[in-house]
Protein backbone atom coordinates (compact mmCIF):
# COMPACT_ATOMS: atom_id res chain seq x y z
CA UNK A 1 0.00 0.00 0.00
CA UNK A 2 0.97 3.57 -0.51
CA UNK A 3 0.56 6.83 1.05
CA UNK A 4 -0.03 9.82 -0.56
CA UNK A 5 -0.05 13.57 0.57
CA UNK A 6 -1.28 16.35 -0.75
CA UNK A 7 -1.07 20.69 -0.20
CA UNK A 8 -4.35 21.97 -0.80
CA UNK A 9 -2.47 24.03 -3.53
CA UNK A 10 -1.89 20.69 -5.35
CA UNK A 11 -5.63 19.67 -4.96
CA UNK A 12 -6.78 22.77 -6.58
CA UNK A 13 -4.06 22.85 -9.33
CA UNK A 14 -5.15 19.27 -10.48
CA UNK A 15 -7.39 18.78 -13.42
CA UNK A 16 -11.09 18.79 -12.70
CA UNK A 17 -11.08 14.92 -13.56
CA UNK A 18 -8.29 14.37 -10.63
CA UNK A 19 -10.65 16.35 -7.94
CA UNK A 20 -13.37 14.34 -8.81
CA UNK A 21 -11.76 11.05 -8.01
CA UNK A 22 -10.07 12.42 -4.87
CA UNK A 23 -13.54 13.68 -3.74
CA UNK A 24 -15.11 9.98 -4.67
CA UNK A 25 -12.25 8.03 -2.99
CA UNK A 26 -13.02 10.54 -0.03
CA UNK A 27 -16.13 10.16 0.26
CA UNK A 28 -16.19 6.51 0.30
CA UNK A 29 -14.01 6.35 2.34
CA UNK A 30 -15.70 8.21 5.14
CA UNK A 31 -19.22 7.44 4.25
CA UNK A 32 -19.34 4.62 7.20
CA UNK A 33 -17.22 7.06 9.85
CA UNK A 34 -20.29 9.48 9.12
CA UNK A 35 -23.38 7.32 8.89
CA UNK A 36 -24.08 8.81 5.74
CA UNK A 37 -24.18 6.30 3.28
CA UNK A 38 -23.70 6.54 -0.61
CA UNK A 39 -27.00 7.78 -2.24
CA UNK A 40 -29.34 4.86 -3.23
CA UNK A 41 -30.58 6.08 -6.82
CA UNK A 42 -31.44 2.77 -8.27
CA UNK A 43 -34.53 2.79 -5.72
CA UNK A 44 -36.24 4.70 -8.17
CA UNK A 45 -37.07 2.56 -11.44
CA UNK A 46 -35.17 4.13 -14.09
CA UNK A 47 -36.02 3.22 -17.47
CA UNK A 48 -33.87 1.25 -19.25
CA UNK A 49 -33.49 2.29 -23.36
CA UNK A 50 -32.46 0.36 -25.53
CA UNK A 51 -30.24 1.49 -28.55
CA UNK A 52 -33.59 1.53 -31.04
CA UNK A 53 -34.60 3.97 -28.32
CA UNK A 54 -31.92 6.15 -28.12
CA UNK A 55 -31.99 6.49 -31.96
CA UNK A 56 -35.44 7.72 -31.64
CA UNK A 57 -34.75 10.11 -29.30
CA UNK A 58 -31.70 11.35 -31.14
CA UNK A 59 -33.93 11.67 -34.29
CA UNK A 60 -36.27 14.15 -32.19
CA UNK A 61 -33.80 16.03 -30.66
CA UNK A 62 -30.97 16.47 -33.12
CA UNK A 63 -32.31 20.09 -34.46
CA UNK A 64 -31.08 21.35 -30.77
CA UNK A 65 -27.19 20.87 -30.59
CA UNK A 66 -27.35 21.62 -26.95
CA UNK A 67 -29.90 19.56 -25.91
CA UNK A 68 -27.94 16.50 -28.18
CA UNK A 69 -24.86 17.22 -26.48
CA UNK A 70 -26.42 16.82 -23.04
CA UNK A 71 -28.26 13.53 -24.24
CA UNK A 72 -24.53 12.14 -25.46
CA UNK A 73 -23.01 12.91 -21.98
CA UNK A 74 -25.62 10.59 -20.35
CA UNK A 75 -23.49 8.17 -22.44
CA UNK A 76 -19.87 9.04 -21.53
CA UNK A 77 -18.20 7.13 -19.41
CA UNK A 78 -17.30 7.95 -15.95
CA UNK A 79 -13.48 9.28 -15.21
CA UNK A 80 -11.55 6.27 -13.39
CA UNK A 81 -12.03 6.19 -9.91
CA UNK A 82 -15.82 7.35 -9.65
CA UNK A 83 -17.80 4.93 -7.85
CA UNK A 84 -19.41 1.99 -9.71
CA UNK A 85 -22.95 1.34 -8.70
CA UNK A 86 -24.40 -2.03 -10.74
CA UNK A 87 -26.84 -1.42 -13.08
CA UNK A 88 -26.91 2.48 -12.63
CA UNK A 89 -24.62 4.83 -14.20
CA UNK A 90 -23.31 7.94 -12.62
CA UNK A 91 -22.27 10.83 -14.10
CA UNK A 92 -21.25 14.30 -12.17
CA UNK A 93 -22.57 17.28 -12.83
CA UNK A 94 -19.60 19.46 -12.85
CA UNK A 95 -18.72 17.41 -15.56
CA UNK A 96 -21.59 17.45 -18.14
CA UNK A 97 -21.30 21.46 -17.31
CA UNK A 98 -17.71 21.70 -18.62
CA UNK A 99 -18.03 19.30 -21.51
CA UNK A 100 -20.89 21.48 -22.78
CA UNK A 101 -20.19 24.67 -21.52
CA UNK A 102 -23.30 25.19 -19.75
CA UNK A 103 -22.76 28.40 -17.92
CA UNK A 104 -25.77 27.43 -15.07
CA UNK A 105 -27.69 24.47 -14.05
CA UNK A 106 -31.17 25.94 -14.95
CA UNK A 107 -29.91 25.46 -18.73
CA UNK A 108 -28.87 21.51 -17.77
CA UNK A 109 -32.20 21.15 -15.74
CA UNK A 110 -34.23 22.24 -18.81
CA UNK A 111 -32.29 19.94 -21.17
CA UNK A 112 -33.07 16.84 -18.82
CA UNK A 113 -36.20 17.75 -18.82
CA UNK A 114 -36.44 18.34 -21.96
CA UNK A 115 -34.75 14.77 -22.69
CA UNK A 116 -37.41 12.90 -20.02
CA UNK A 117 -40.54 14.57 -22.22
CA UNK A 118 -38.95 13.04 -25.25
CA UNK A 119 -39.08 9.73 -23.52
CA UNK A 120 -42.09 9.74 -22.10
CA UNK A 121 -43.59 10.86 -25.45
CA UNK A 122 -41.89 8.04 -27.20
CA UNK A 123 -43.13 5.41 -24.79
CA UNK A 124 -46.20 7.18 -24.13
CA UNK A 125 -46.44 6.63 -20.57
CA UNK A 126 -45.80 10.14 -18.59
CA UNK A 127 -44.57 8.54 -15.50
CA UNK A 128 -41.50 6.78 -17.11
CA UNK A 129 -38.24 8.05 -15.08
CA UNK A 130 -35.02 8.70 -17.41
CA UNK A 131 -32.72 9.82 -14.79
CA UNK A 132 -32.09 10.79 -10.90
CA UNK A 133 -30.30 13.55 -9.16
CA UNK A 134 -28.15 13.04 -5.66
CA UNK A 135 -27.80 15.94 -3.13
CA UNK A 136 -23.58 15.08 -4.28
CA UNK A 137 -23.95 16.70 -7.92
CA UNK A 138 -24.61 13.53 -9.79
CA UNK A 139 -27.03 12.56 -12.54
CA UNK A 140 -27.43 8.55 -12.63
CA UNK A 141 -28.98 6.92 -15.75
CA UNK A 142 -30.07 2.99 -16.10
CA UNK A 143 -26.79 0.92 -17.35
CA UNK A 144 -28.14 0.02 -20.55
CA UNK A 145 -29.31 3.11 -21.13
CA UNK A 146 -25.91 4.52 -20.34
CA UNK A 147 -24.89 1.71 -22.91
CA UNK A 148 -27.51 2.61 -25.87
CA UNK A 149 -26.31 5.93 -25.88
CA UNK A 150 -22.76 5.16 -26.01
CA UNK A 151 -22.81 2.45 -28.86
CA UNK A 152 -25.43 4.86 -30.99
CA UNK A 153 -22.43 7.54 -30.02
CA UNK A 154 -19.79 5.18 -31.47
CA UNK A 155 -22.01 3.92 -34.16
CA UNK A 156 -22.55 7.61 -35.35
CA UNK A 157 -18.56 8.16 -35.19
CA UNK A 158 -17.60 4.76 -37.35
CA UNK A 159 -20.49 5.84 -39.73
CA UNK A 160 -18.90 9.44 -40.21
CA UNK A 161 -15.46 7.67 -40.54
CA UNK A 162 -16.50 5.35 -43.04
CA UNK A 163 -18.14 7.77 -45.21
CA UNK A 164 -15.26 10.18 -44.83
CA UNK A 165 -12.94 7.44 -46.03
CA UNK A 166 -14.77 6.23 -49.01
CA UNK A 167 -14.93 10.53 -49.69
CA UNK A 168 -10.97 10.85 -49.77
CA UNK A 169 -8.97 10.04 -52.75
CA UNK A 170 -6.24 7.13 -51.76
CA UNK A 171 -3.01 9.45 -52.54
CA UNK A 172 -2.50 12.76 -50.74
CA UNK A 173 -2.01 16.00 -52.27
CA UNK A 174 1.51 16.15 -53.83
CA UNK A 175 1.70 12.27 -53.85
CA UNK A 176 0.71 10.38 -57.25
CA UNK A 177 -0.62 7.36 -56.86
CA UNK A 178 1.34 4.55 -59.20
CA UNK A 179 -1.28 4.28 -61.67
CA UNK A 180 -0.41 8.20 -62.21
CA UNK A 181 3.13 8.72 -61.72
CA UNK A 182 3.56 6.03 -64.37
CA UNK A 183 1.03 8.08 -66.70
CA UNK A 184 3.21 11.17 -66.01
CA UNK A 185 6.34 9.45 -66.70
CA UNK A 186 7.38 10.65 -70.27
CA UNK A 187 7.70 7.72 -72.51
CA UNK A 188 10.71 6.96 -74.38
CA UNK A 189 10.25 5.75 -77.71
Amino acid sequence: MVGLVLTPEQVRAAPPEVREWLKNLMEAEFAGELGTAAPRPHAIALAACSREEAASMLERIQSDHLLSQVFFELGRDSPPGAPELPQVHRTAIADIMRHTRLSNLNQLGACLNALQDVLRALRNDPTVVLFALDQRGAIYVDGTTHQSIKRLWLDLINAQMAERAAAAPLSRPGFATPDAAMAAEPRIG
